[in-house]
């Protein structure tokens, strides 16, 4: 939870320093933490699961499965979160208005 704080602050600064709106980004940089986590720990529970359904194989000790787990929800977290960093650090291009040409003139 702290990394999250941590990613939504960095990502807030970098925003507002772009011209973006730092309140928005902020949180899609902690939603982006948050909700990789969830998902990969979810596909990978999955995953273990139906391994050990399909094999007929006994549970294994949770504890260790679900560390290794944690641990690459954890790290696929900070490369998704990164991810969306390093998109902040592209400045937005300029919108400039280029008026069209002045009409012909026929004298």
């Amino acid at each position: 939870m702290i990394f999250a704080i941590i990613s939504a602050i960095l990502a807030y600064r970098k925003a507002k320093d772009a011209g973006r709106n730092g309140l928005l980004w902020a949180l899609i940089a902690a939603a982006t933490f948050i909700g990789t986590q969830f998902v990969v720990a979810l596909f990978l529970g999955i995953v273990v699961g139906l391994v050990i359904g399909f094999t007929n194989q006994p549970e294994p000790n949770w504890g260790n499965v679900d560390i290794i787990i944690t641990i690459v929800a954890v790290i696929l977290s900070f490369g998704t979160t990164w991810g969306v960093l390093k998109y902040l650090d592209r400045v937005p291009p300029e919108h400039t208005y280029t008026p069209p040409p002045p009409p012909d003139s026929f004298n």
